[in-house]
C-alpha cells in the first residue's frame, strides 16, 4: 500500500500547505491492454540482439524489479540495484531517500509492482519499452503507471519511471503488437513526445505553450501555490516559476487509437525574491530545515530563495485532430535543492 505523502509546504508569514496530485479511483484513466503476441512465453530476459523473444513476461520482470525495490528501500539507496532501476526512477528514489535522511520522514511512497495490465513493445530496436498499469494491492484498482526500459539485449528490463495515476477522461488501449515510438515522431499524433515534454516544461512555469494541454492537478496546485505566496508577500517580494525537461527520454508507446502514451522527467523552481529593503520574509518546514539543518526551524530569506523539485509526468497524446494532450500520471514532487542568493538582497 502506498503511503500518501502528497503534499508539500512552503510557510511564509502565514501558513501555506498545498495538496499535489490527489486522486479518486473512479476518476482515473482506464487502461485496456491486449497482451502482445509471444509475451506469455517464458523467456530469458537477457535476450540476444537479433530481436528474438522481444516481449518479456510481466510476472518475471516485475518480480525482479520488486526484489530490487525491496533492497533499495531497505538500504535507502539505489547503489546496489542499478541492474533493475535507472533513468528518472533512480533520480526519484535517490531524492526521496535523501529527503528521508534529511527530514526524518518515514512515510516513503512505495512503488507498486502488482501487475494489473501491461504491454511490451515488439520493436527490434533499442531501447525496448514496456508500460505497466499497476494495481493497489488492497483495492485492486489501477494505481500507478510504470515505464520499463531495456537498453540492449544483454541487460534486463529496468524500472525507468513511475508516476501515480491522476484524474483524466481517457481510456488507454494498447493493441496487440504495439510498438515504442521515437521521441521525434509526429506523423499521426497531435504532437511529438519530445515537443510534449518541452512544452509542458513551459507550462510548469506558467508560460504560453504551442501545445494545448487539458487542465491537470500538478500545474493547478503549482499555480495556486505561486498565487498564495504572492498574496502573502504583501508587496515585499515576488514569486517566479521555472521549468525544465530533463534529458531522460521521453519514452513512448503507441495506442490503438493512433495516439501515444509518453513519460518524461522534469525539474521546476519556485523562486522568492525579497525586493523591499528592511523587509522580512520567513519560510518554514522543509525549506527552513534545508537551510538551517534543524527541524521545526524558520529561515529568513536574504535575497533570492530558490527551491527545486523533481517530478515525473506521463501524458496521453491523441491522434491528430483527436483533442488536447492530457496528463494521466504524475509523481509527488521531490525537493532536490534549496539555495538563497544573498547577493540579490535589497538591503
Amino acid at each position: 500500500m502506498k503511503t500518501q505523502r502528497k503534499q508539500w509546504a512552503l510557510a511564509l508569514s502565514v501558513g501555506l500547505v498545498l495538496s499535489a496530485c490527489s486522486t479518486a479511483p473512479d476518476e482515473l484513466p482506464t487502461p485496456i491492454v491486449q497482451t502482445p503476441s509471444g509475451s506469455e512465453e517464458a523467456t530469458d530476459e537477457t535476450v540476444s540482439d537479433n530481436g528474438a523473444s522481444q516481449s518479456q513476461r510481466a510476472d518475471q520482470v516485475l518480480e525482479g524489479i520488486s526484489l530490487a525495490l525491496e533492497t533499495a528501500y531497505t538500504e535507502r539507496s539505489t547503489a546496489n540495484v542499478l541492474d533493475r532501476v535507472g533513468g528518472p526512477a533512480k533520480l526519484m528514489l535517490d531524492s526521496m531517500f535523501a529527503n528521508a535522511a534529511r527530514f526524518g520522514d518515514e512515510g516513503l511512497e512505495s512503488i507498486s509492482t502488482t501487475d494489473a495490465d501491461s504491454t511490451w513493445s515488439t520493436s527490434t530496436d533499442f531501447p525496448r519499452v514496456a508500460m505497466v498499469f499497476t494495481a493497489n494491492a488492497e483495492t485492486g484498482a489501477n494505481d500507478q503507471l510504470l515505464v520499463l526500459s531495456q537498453s540492449n539485449g544483454r541487460q534486463n528490463y529496468k524500472l525507468w519511471g513511475a508516476a501515480d495515476l491522476v484524474p483524466a477522461d481517457v481510456d488507454i488501449t494498447f493493441a496487440t503488437d504495439t510498438d515504442a515510438i521515437a521521441k521525434t515522431f509526429a506523423e499521426t499524433i497531435a504532437t511529438s513526445p519530445e515537443q510534449a515534454v518541452t512544452e509542458f516544461a513551459m507550462r510548469l512555469q506558467g508560460g504560453e505553450t504551442d501545445v494545448t494541454f487539458e487542465e491537470d492537478p500538478l500545474t493547478t496546485s503549482l499555480y495556486a501555490q505561486r498565487d498564495s505566496i504572492t498574496e502573502s508577500l504583501g508587496g515585499t517580494g515576488d514569486v517566479a516559476l521555472a521549468g525544465r525537461a530533463l534529458n531522460h527520454g521521453p519514452l513512448s508507446m503507441a495506442t490503438e487509437d493512433g495516439g501515444a502514451v509518453t513519460m518524461g522527467a522534469f525539474e521546476y523552481d519556485v523562486t522568492i525574491n525579497r525586493t523591499t529593503a528592511g523587509s522580512t520574509i520567513t519560510v518554514g518546514d522543509e525549506l527552513a530545515q534545508w537551510m538551517t539543518g534543524e527541524a521545526d526551524s524558520t529561515y529568513d530569506v536574504q535575497g533570492t530563495l530558490t527551491s527545486t523539485y523533481f517530478v515525473t509526468v506521463a501524458f496521453y497524446i491523441p491522434p491528430k485532430g483527436g483533442g488536447n494532450v492530457q496528463i494521466i500520471a504524475a509523481s509527488t514532487p521531490e525537493l532536490t535543492n534549496v539555495t538563497d542568493n544573498a547577493d540579490n538582497s535589497p538591503d
